[in-house]
């Protein structure tokens, strides 16, 4: 059975440039300052700009590092940089996108700036202790909540236990616009500071957003229900015939200059469109928890970061579901479950610290470079039913256990020409 992937949410590509306007802007503040309990709202033509902007406000001239995980796009340290300051990588637990806090704790010292906590398809497990921990040291905390819109930990929405926030509106979202994001913080000072700053950059023009339009379009017509069972048979016959490109993590360093695109605001049209989308979010992610509740029937014991407490992944967004499958038996189950026809994903995000350009950054990222090359990822997004979830974790459960796996990722050493090493 083929399942249509749903890469781009729809979105209205010609129409949406007929509306938007100054009051556009002011709903949008106003509806997700109210979805983050009162937060102030910042919004950015380019969510990426966010990070770009908090590192630079905690940088001094003693505290220059900041601690980040390597899990994640090569903008994201390339922003770090941008800003000024030097990129130090935190480790993830085995099998897990939940921070070590033990790894995180003993690279906090007097000239770290600030941590930017990344959370992922399941919310960050030790969120709060983190925040803490930082604080008594004098560091700030930067939350990306890229794929955590929506989410909440605690009775509070994911994005308010830092000292800032940065929310992706993108075209791969689920509230989504071509580009654009935005910044949310409770602290008034930064706020006026980072408003001040922003309100001096233009607004992105309408033939800036063409190239990543383009882009976003290919996916929404290759994913469509009309074109995805083509597409779908022309992926399978590629990765039977031994081409599986992406198997290995792929990473793209996007923009290797702080380019115009990035310092700017958004086009009024993005908020129209934002706006429209507002009210389904609460939606989406209820979906997406229903289909993750259902694999978590056959997979809760391999799901990534099994650690997190029941309570935590409840409430978490659930971007997708990731199964640790471990390195050997992810190929050959890929391919199986793919000849089966079942349609499912590989890596989460790459581990960046394997570029060239980021090799020599310090820190440890061991547990990510194994953990990227253990996990295939399970659908969630609103074209999956409940019936194909439940087919679907049939179908991959009796290709693990055709094949022996028991989801046990091999964690290499952390010493290995492979490997990244620890540096400090």
């Amino acid at each position: 059975m083929v399942q249509p992937r749903q890469i781009v949410y729809p979105m209205r590509y010609l129409t949406s440039w007929l509306f938007g306007n100054a009051q556009s802007e002011t709903t949008f503040i106003a509806q997700s300052s109210e979805r983050l309990g009162g937060a102030h709202i910042i919004p950015l033509g380019r969510a990426r700009a966010g990070l770009y902007l908090l590192v630079k406000s905690a940088l001094t001239g003693a505290r220059r590092r900041v601690v980040m995980s390597p899990m994640t796009i090569a903008d994201v340290v390339n922003m770090v940089r941008f800003a000024g300051g030097e990129p130090v990588f935190v480790d993830c637990l085995p099998n897990s996108t939940n921070v070590d806090v033990g790894h995180l704790r003993s690279l906090i010292d007097d000239g770290v700036a600030c941590v930017l906590l990344t959370h992922y398809c399941v919310t960050q497990n030790q969120t709060q202790e983190i925040v803490a921990l930082c604080h008594r040291q004098g560091v700030k905390v930067f939350e990306d909540c890229a794929v955590a819109l929506g989410a909440t930990l605690d009775g509070q929405p994911v994005g308010v236990f830092g000292d800032a926030s940065v929310f992706s509106l993108s075209g791969f979202k689920i509230q989504n616009f071509i580009w654009g994001g935005y910044i949310a913080t409770r602290d008034a000072e930064l706020f006026d500071a980072l408003s001040r700053e922003v309100a001096a950059w233009p607004r992105l023009r309408p033939r800036q957003y063409l190239g990543m339009a383009k882009t976003m379009l290919r996916y929404a017509l290759l994913t469509s229900p009309q074109a995805f069972p083509f597409a779908f048979r022309a992926r399978r016959l590629s990765v039977q015939q031994g081409k599986i490109a992406d198997l290995i993590p792929r990473v793209l360093i996007e923009t290797p200059t702080l380019d115009e695109t990035i310092t700017t605001r958004p086009y009024l049209s993005a908020f129209a469109e934002w706006n429209r989308k507002s009210s389904d979010v609460e939606r989406i992610i209820a979906h997406r928890r229903m289909i993750a509740a259902i694999y978590d029937k056959k997979f809760r014991d391999i799901s990534a970061a099994a650690e997190t407490d029941e309570e935590a992944r409840a409430s978490s967004s659930w971007f997708s579901y990731p199964i640790v499958v471990g390195k050997e038996n992810r190929e050959r189950v890929y391919r199986e479950v793919l000849r089966r026809g079942y349609d499912i994903g590989l890596v989460l995000y790459p581990n960046v610290h394997e570029l060239a350009a980021n090799a020599p950054i310090p820190g440890r990222s061991s547990n990510i470079y194994a953990f990227v090359r253990s996990i295939l990822t399970l659908p969630t997004h609103v074209r999956i039913t409940a019936p194909y979830a439940e087919e679907l974790a049939s179908c991959v459960a009796e290709v693990l256990a055709a094949h022996g796996a028991k989801g046990e990722a091999e964690i290499q050493p952390q010493q290995t020409d492979r490997a990244p090493k620890e540096r400090v």
